[in-house]
């Protein structure tokens, strides 16, 4: 019978505890910066620690698909921009000469900051290519929607680094 009690106890003020952290999470208001209507914002836990997405563009730029002679000879006049979307692991195994590692983990904040490389490529003529393993991967097709949403035209070469080896091409 003691320990029903203690436990009852226990369990009391835990839900006094969990309220009172509940109330106390919803933070303060916070008043609107002068230049804003007059509503009040109120910091909920969902805003506080809601993550910052990246301005999209209302028309996204276009995805289109590259064949591995088109990409051969791009790459090797120098005319592409290339991107590994692979993990970082795989991309020191081997990737195709020139080829930038930047894979679909986190790519929205890695593209933000290589913007002024993406924009000077493409103001140079050159082509933003985007590959991964093969055709079964889509990683590549995930970091061109990234890509072309940021406003970047870009190509997949869906054949990846396993059609790049199989044709015997140069490698890193």
């Amino acid at each position: 019978m003691i320990f029903v009690q203690k436990s009852l106890r226990s369990l009391r003020a835990l839900t006094i505890g969990t309220a009172f952290t509940l109330a106390s999470c919803t933070g303060p208001e916070i008043p609107p910066p002068p230049s804003a209507p007059v509503a009040a914002t109120k910091v909920t836990p969902a805003t506080a620690l809601a993550p910052v997405k990246p301005v999209r563009l209302s028309v996204p730029a276009e995805v289109s698909v590259i064949s591995l002679s088109d990409f051969f000879t791009l790459e090797q006049s120098g005319k592409a921009l290339i991107y590994d979307a692979r993990a970082a692991f795989f991309y020191h195994l081997g990737h195709i000469p020139g080829a930038i590692n930047l894979s679909k983990n986190h790519c929205d904040a890695s593209i933000t900051a290589r913007a002024p490389e993406i924009t000077a490529a493409i103001a140079a003529g050159k082509t933003v290519v985007v590959y991964c393993s093969n055709t079964r991967c889509p990683d590549a097709r995930a970091v061109a929607a990234h890509l072309a949403n940021a406003g970047y035209p870009t190509k997949i070469f869906p054949g990846g680094w396993e059609e790049w080896r199989t044709a015997d091409l140069t490698g890193q």
